[in-house]
């Protein structure tokens, strides 16, 4: 029945208020009706295009077997078909995004959040490993000041790059969630469960290596406005104590250690003032895109970018492609290169978020408000208030 077609029969003794109040209650139970329509509807495509896309992966298998083959194949057989393992690749990340909405929808809106440091989102670390001890971005904000963000590295372990900012991102969540700025080298371990990786000796040594990278970083953060400048600039970890083995219960045995906190005996200890700004400005975000898109360092900047921008957008603007490569493009000789690569992630981002209002222009990026006022997160700012 459609609300035009909706008629309220009122015997005539009901006064005019009560009338009105339950016309209001009709129109009301109508519009919600509609919008739970709407959304059965897009959980329906997002089930189908999830089953088309598995099928789409299977059928480039059984066609291209090499991409497969290993990533050094012997001078005997077939090179790597790279636009294949590239489509496969981007098509198993739909799949995956598809089946993080289905599963979002299936659990009423509830999932586990991450609290993610803003200054990650404004400004990203590199893509690839580099011998670069400091490296500068740049963003402008809506108000016209402009934040400029250096990152620099003191220790012999080099610059973080690539999947270390997902254990960045980990640590952060930690910290936030228990307002401690210590955090051991144990609760660090529970990043492989959580990103559903191999509990192996060689991701536990990688995920050692990452560590080492992480906790010779140094953040400067400088903020221009019409009125002057102010700067800050802040270590990420002040103090850190790591087992030379993957075995922490083999290094205590028969040795007295000085715990870098109260409990804590092997982990790292973030920087007072580092803190204070996480707690202040932590951006929450579902973690299954941290998840989901932990090897795609890219992909994962430019969602959790857009996540952030429409999230404090007002009104609708357009942000210039010059200004977007200041501050997040990295090294790619191809600067018109961003606006595919944004349009990727708008793409990618709407299999999640299909309200995301956001699109890849010649001239830059066009960015607003969510449509219907619906928020990645249903809790929406009540998401970053921490108990």
């Amino acid at each position: 029945m459609t609300r035009k077609s909706q008629k309220l029969v009122v015997p005539s003794s009901v006064p005019a208020a009560e009338q009105r109040e339950s016309d209001e209650a009709t129109v009301a139970h109508l519009l919600k009706q509609e919008e739970e329509q709407h959304y059965r509807n897009v959980f329906a495509k997002l089930e189908a295009e999830k089953v088309r896309l598995e099928q789409e992966v299977q059928e480039f298998l059984a066609r291209h077997p090499e991409a497969l083959k290993p990533s050094k194949p012997s001078p005997s057989k077939k090179p790597r078909d790279r636009k294949v393992e590239d489509h496969l690749s981007k098509t198993r990340q739909a799949a995956a995004l598809a089946k993080v909405r289905i599963d979002r929808d299936a659990n009423g809106d509830e999932e586990e959040i991450f609290q993610v440091a803003q200054a990650l989102i404004l400004c990203g670390l590199p893509y690839d490993k580099t011998d670069q001890t400091k490296i500068t971005r740049s963003a402008r904000l809506a108000d016209g000041s402009v934040v400029d963000v250096t990152f620099s590295t003191g220790l012999k372990a080099g610059m973080p790059y690539g999947s270390d900012r997902s254990l960045l991102h980990f640590l952060f969540d930690k910290a936030v969630k228990n307002d401690s700025r210590f955090v051991s080298w144990e609760t660090a371990t529970e990043f492989l469960q959580m990103m559903n990786m191999a509990q192996g000796g060689k991701n536990r040594r990688d995920l050692r290596e990452r560590f080492l990278r992480i906790r010779s970083l140094t953040i400067g953060v400088e903020r221009t406005t019409q009125y002057g400048t102010t700067a800050d600039l802040m270590p990420v970890i002040r103090h850190s104590h790591l087992p030379t083995s993957v075995d922490v219960r083999a290094e205590q045995r028969g040795q007295s250690l000085l715990p870098i906190g109260s409990d804590v005996v092997f982990g790292v200890e973030i920087d007072p003032a580092f803190f204070a700004d996480l707690k202040r400005h932590h951006v929450p975000t579902p973690a299954a895109i941290i998840r989901t898109t932990r090897n795609k360092s890219q992909l994962q900047d430019l969602m959790l970018w857009l996540h952030w921008r429409c999230y404090a957008a007002n009104k609708s603007s357009l942000i210039k492609w010059e200004y977007l490569r200041m501050q997040l493009w990295q090294d790619d000789k191809t600067s018109r290169r961003i606006k595919v690569r944004f349009a990727e992630a708008i793409t990618a981002l709407r299999i999640i978020w299909p309200e995301l209002q956001a699109e890849a222009l010649k001239t830059g990026l066009m960015v607003g408000p969510p449509l219907r006022g619906r928020y990645l997160l249903a809790k929406g700012a009540a998401a970053r208030q921490i108990g």
